[in-house]
């Protein structure tokens, strides 16, 4: 199986995760779940609950120009939480 690095994106704050998968696409808790509460500052605990309610909305985009790696970003707290999924190995 592939192996899927997520770079989680919120409030000027950066979160990296990984992931052995079949895809990106159906794996959230590999990058929404187990965020380290030093990691985004700004991800409060109601904030937290709410991701995991979204986290599987949306649709991950194909990132134009660039191979194997795809975006997608959700509305959080009236910010924007971005993910990309970046094929990293085979």
């Amino acid at each position: 199986m592939p192996l899927f690095t997520y770079i989680v994106t919120y409030a000027g704050a950066d979160h990296v995760a990984q992931g052995s998968h079949s895809n990106f696409t159906g794996f959230a808790m590999t990058w929404a779940s187990n965020i380290p509460t030093t990691a985004l500052p700004s991800l409060t605990p109601v904030l937290r609950k709410e991701l995991l309610q979204k986290a599987y909305r949306g649709a991950f985009l194909e990132v134009s120009g660039v191979k194997h790696v795809w975006r997608n970003s959700l509305e959080l707290g009236g910010r924007e939480l971005t993910v990309l999924a970046v094929q990293t190995e085979r």
